[in-house]
């Protein structure tokens, strides 16, 4: 009874995520965001996806959010108020999108 029970828990487990749905993605490539805009419910969530040869960036938002310093990994983040957010690569300032959250 004991291994039914444990493999239950474990499926269980598996099957349950600590990430939130992905609402929109973000890749960050050839020194650019794409697309440089996205809507999203509140709530939402956007991943960021880097993807630039090892290119490092750092996806900000004044008072909102930072990715910091990353290279080939992904970041998200989930937006709680509605609004427009305008965000950049701080490394590489001409880099801009928005993330429209409502």
């Amino acid at each position: 009874m004991r291994v039914p029970l444990a493999l239950m828990m474990l499926m269980f487990a598996a099957g349950c995520s600590t990430e939130p749905e992905v609402d929109a993605t973000v890749g960050v490539s050839n020194v650019r965001f794409d697309p440089q805009e996205v809507s999203i419910p509140v709530g939402g969530t956007v991943e960021w996806q880097f993807d630039d040869g090892g290119l490092l960036h750092e996806v900000h938002a004044d008072g909102v959010f930072d990715s910091g310093i990353l290279g080939e990994k992904t970041f998200r983040f989930t937006f709680d108020s509605p609004g427009d957010i305008e965000y950049f690569c701080s490394i590489h300032p001409y880099m801009s999108g928005t993330i429209r959250v409502g």
